[in-house]
């Protein structure tokens, strides 16, 4: 009994390690052996009904949040929380809007890509900032997953592509 047990426990740890699941709702990451290409990544890139309902529940008021990533590594980015630079939250609940560059890069263990964004001056941030967004797979198309403050809180925003 305490032999089925033990691989059960070990068979628990190690395939969330190893099958890629992640910590929500079965979408599974990116290909990690495969760079994204850069038009599976343009476009516009709209919040999911999860963000919109932190949003809110954080007092922001709602209003149309989205990115529109462009081909020649520029983005634009409209009504995003205060939030999303948690080193600069204030009390306010203003929204960014601001452009900046983007590119494609590996996380900070190198295993897998990341979207990085370069946010130019703004209304919030005299002096621009970044942010990463991990790239996740959900039925064969990529979304941007941001984790606000610590992952074990559950708060992300999530974008998908429109």
């Amino acid at each position: 009994m305490n032999k089925i047990l033990f691989l059960i426990i070990i068979f628990t740890f190690t395939s969330c390690r190893y099958f890629n699941v992640s910590p929500v709702n079965g979408i599974t990451t990116k290909n990690l052996s495969e760079k994204p290409k850069t038009e599976e990544l343009t476009g516009k890139w709209k919040l999911d009904k999860f963000g919109y309902e932190l949003v809110n529940e954080k007092g922001y008021e709602t209003k149309n949040i989205e990115l529109n990533i462009k081909s020649d590594g520029s983005f634009i980015a409209q009504n995003i929380p205060n939030f999303i630079n948690v080193f600069t939250e204030s009390k306010t609940k203003e929204f960014l809007n601001s452009n900046g560059s983007w590119k494609i890069e590996k996380d900070f263990s190198d295993e897998k890509y990341v979207l990085g964004l370069n946010f130019e001056k703004s209304n919030l941030d005299k002096d621009g900032f970044s942010v990463e967004f991990e790239l996740y797979e959900e039925n064969d198309k990529i979304i941007l997953w941001y984790f606000v403050g610590d992952p074990d809180s559950g708060e992300r925003l999530l974008f998908r592509k429109e």
